[in-house]
This record gives structure tokens, sequence and C-alpha cells, in this order.
């Protein structure tokens, strides 16, 4: 009996490594995947999915090494048909310019006549036409005036005080409106501001005619040049 207890007991010793060795490969197999191998345990799934990319390079835009700039308009955008300068204005502007059409930036000036002795001459423009052969009665020196001749006549009106208007000469160059003597060819020599003699000359004779009496005023305007 005891016999037959150790050779039980022997077998069993022997039989226990088998069964342990049966229960590993078991369960190796059991936990592998088909078609895979305890060592390919991470080779099942690919590592790239087609069209993807798991490395750094698929999110990042390949660079150029240059660096990246962005360009920033420095000049200020203008209005279509515009310019910096608008058109018809410089400094000066169209029809404006510093000198606007029509204006004139000089001072206006006043045309002064000054008579300088080169206007109509008494003796050769003057006493010809206007006095000589119309003022007989001067030549016997009628109302304090005597006139003979261009020279004498002359010497006798030109800044000589009249005799019939207190305060006024004969004639005073350059001023006919101040000049009695025009004024009594006038027939005005009896109104202000000269108050003289009403009488006209030529006394007794028809007056001179208005182109007559123009030229003396003229000559006295310009200077009663001798």
């Amino acid at each position: 009996m005891y016999a037959s207890i150790r050779l039980i007991f022997t077998c069993s010793l022997f039989a226990l490594p088998l069964v342990a060795c049966g229960d590993d490969g078991n369960a190796t197999d059991a936990n592998a995947t088909p078609g895979t191998t305890a060592d390919d345990t991470t080779t099942g799934t690919a590592t790239d999915t087609p069209g993807t990319t798991t490395g750094t390079d698929a999110t990042t835009e390949p660079t150029t090494g240059e660096p990246t700039t962005t360009t920033t308009a420095t000049e200020t955008a203008t209005s279509p048909g515009t310019t910096t300068d608008e058109p018809g204005t410089t400094t000066d502007e169209p029809g404006t310019t510093t000198d606007e059409p029509g204006t004139s930036t000089e001072p206006e000036t006043t045309t002064t006549t000054t008579t300088t002795g080169d206007g109509l001459s008494w003796e050769t423009d003057v006493f010809p036409a206007a006095i000589e052969g119309n003022c007989g009665c001067h030549q016997q020196g009628s109302g304090g005036l005597t006139i003979t001749g261009a020279q004498d006549s002359y010497q006798n009106l030109v800044d000589v005080d009249s005799t019939q208007a207190a305060g006024f000469k004969r004639v005073v160059p350059g001023d006919s409106a101040n000049s009695y003597f025009l004024a009594k060819l006038k027939g005005t020599s009896g109104e202000a501001p000269f108050n003289g003699n009403a009488a006209q000359m030529p006394k007794g004779g028809a007056p001179l005619s208005d182109d007559l009496i123009a030229l003396v005023e003229q000559w006295i305007d310009e200077g009663a040049a001798p």
C-alpha cells in the first residue's frame, strides 16, 4: 500500500509541471490576437493613417527661412479723381491764384496830370485861334486888361490878380476852375465863387464857340504855357 502511494505521489510530481506548461501555453494563446505574436502586439495598427501624418510636419507648414513681412501701405488713399494737390489749386487757385481773375494785387493808383509846359502854347495855339480878332476892345485896355498881341496879353493874364473878382487870378496854371479869365469867356464870371462882373467876353461880340472855349480851358489845365 505504501508502495502504491509513493508511486502515485511520484507520478503526481512529474505531472504537475506538464499541467502548468499546458496552462501557460493556453494563457498566452488566449491573450494573443489572431495574426499576431507576442512580440508584435504594436504592429497591427498602422503608424501612419493614409492622408495624415503623425509627425509635427503634418500640422506645421514648411517655412522658407525668410522672415515673413506684412506690407503696410504708407501712402494715404485718395479718392478717385483727386491727388494730394486738388485740381485747379496751387499755392495759387485757378481763377484763384495769388491773383484772382478780375482783381489786382497792386494798389490802385490815381492818375495825376503834372504839367511840364509842353502842352498847348498861348502864342502858337490859343491866341491866334481864340483871342486875336475876337477881343479888339481890349486893345485899348478895356476892363484893365490890355491885349494887343500874344506876348503882352500872356503877361497880363497868367498869375495876375483879377481886378473884378477879389481873391482870384485871371489865369491859374493847371487850374481852369479858379481862373477868372475862363469864367469871363463862359459867361459865368458873375456867379459863385467869383461873383465878379457878369459881362461875357468878348464884350459887344458873339461868344466864342464851345470848341474855342474848350481850347482855352485845355491850355490852362496843361500848365498855361507861353
